[in-house]
């Protein structure tokens, strides 16, 4: 069990650098071909459009992968209930999200925010990834999502390189989640045993109104937490312009590529984690400890290393246009130490069922961001921006914790039950 889960660990965090060099190598491509100001409208739509992913997932990977592990012998019928909500939401969220851009951006931009919305549908089907997770078959859906994004990602380095319009950059971007979750759909569809289950429309219901209950607090901390992610850089766009936006975007990418770490061991270990949560509390508190600490360690080393080459790495990677991105670089990635145990802590709320406990959370941290930059991004602009940034992680993080009495006695009742 041990050996499996890391060898699942190692395997996910190899597909995901090989995928992230890729799309680095397109966003340097990008902003050297584009300038900063295509540069920024184009990072301006994807934030845009991550408002919006939240809704293609509605909180139900933490649930769901929990709930694959407790009840092995209905994957299915949880799955199948989670895609059925998913879907309908994602497309129901749709007028929505073009009233909303028509109203912040120029008709076109506008249309090109609905049109990657629309694409992002195909995201609903990423739950099949933590039915699989919780089988331990990873390398079956590893194979299919490099193959995937590989392909796109060569196809958009393609026109990029041959200055394609930026219709073409957004559709690109969009079809990696169509194609994506038709692969998801497929494997789920061949494997053996796939289809022996069955259950009435009723139980569906049933099923699909308790999940959509108990994910309610996640779907609210989910759209708080990409607020707090991704508002910056909209906020930057509309209070400066698309120039500013660019800066702080190449900045971000540097910083947030390393985000996906702890994300990746946090959800093939999440099987793991359920098991001692409920079995063995003094085994699942010591692994905490020890994730907290080797992420801790690994973030402080990171943010080191990046102070002393930043200005380096910028003027080698994008060249003498983006200067203004090395102090955002340098500030945006002390984020890392905070989003880095975020990774687990998000966990926890799911294991303790403290989902309005997460949901506030993620609101201090929002609320901040917000507050933040309305007063620091007319000073200081990108680096501004920056600082928001970071003081929000930690609102959201430890210092919640600090400050709110209830997640204090809600870890001390958790951990009540560790033998000591």
């Amino acid at each position: 069990m041990k050996h499996a889960n890391w060898v699942n660990s190692a395997l996910l965090i190899t597909e995901r650098f090989i995928i992230l060099a890729i799309s680095f190598v397109n966003s340097i491509l990008l902003a050297r071909y584009a300038g900063p100001e295509l540069f920024g409208s184009y990072s301006i739509i994807i934030a845009f459009g991550s408002l919006f992913l939240i809704f293609t997932q509605m909180g139900l990977n933490n649930i769901c992968g929990k709930y694959f592990s407790l009840y092995p012998n209905n994957r299915e019928h949880y799955l199948r209930s989670a895609i059925f909500i998913r879907v309908s939401c994602a497309i129901l969220i749709l007028p929505i999200a073009l009233v909303v851009a028509l109203v912040n951006f120029e008709q076109k931009q506008a249309w090109l925010c609905a049109f990657l919305i629309a694409l992002q549908v195909g995201n609903a089907l990423n739950i099949i990834e933590f039915y699989f997770l919780s089988k331990k078959q990873v390398l079956k859906t590893l194979l299919m999502r490099v193959t995937v994004q590989f392909t796109a990602k060569l196809l958009l380095l393609i026109a990029i390189i041959t200055e394609q319009s930026m219709v073409v950059w957004v559709f690109l971007t969009g079809l990696e989640y169509i194609l994506i979750g038709l692969g998801y759909l497929l494997l789920y569809r061949y494997q053996k045993n796939s289809l022996q289950q069955s259950a009435s429309s009723r139980s569906m219901q049933l099923t699909a109104k308790r999940l959509l209950y108990q994910s309610k607090w996640l779907v609210l901390s989910g759209l708080a937490a990409v607020i707090y992610l991704k508002i910056d850089q909209i906020m930057l766009g509309s209070m400066l312009g698309a120039e500013d936006v660019a800066y702080y975007a190449a900045a971000a990418k540097l910083s947030e590529f390393w985000y996906v770490l702890p994300a990746l061991v946090a959800n093939v270990l999440m099987p793991k984690l359920v098991h001692l949560y409920k079995n063995a509390r003094e085994k699942y508190w010591l692994l905490k400890r020890q994730l907290f600490i080797v992420s801790s360690v690994i973030a402080i080393l990171l943010i080191f290393t990046t102070q002393l080459f930043a200005d380096t790495a910028i003027t080698l990677i994008y060249g003498a246009d983006y200067q203004p991105s090395v102090m955002i670089l340098q500030i945006h990635i002390i984020g890392c130490l905070f989003i880095f145990n975020r990774a687990f802590l998000s966990k926890w709320f799911v294991l303790s069922s403290n989902y309005p406990l997460s949901l506030q959370s993620q609101c201090a941290g929002a609320i901040c961001n917000i507050i933040l930059n309305l007063f620091l991004i007319p000073l200081y602009g990108g680096v501004g921006a920056a600082i928001a940034s970071v003081i929000a992680y930690f609102f959201a993080t430890v210092g919640f914790f600090g400050f709110s009495v209830s997640a204090r006695a809600a870890l001390r009742k958790s951990s009540a039950h560790q033998q000591i």
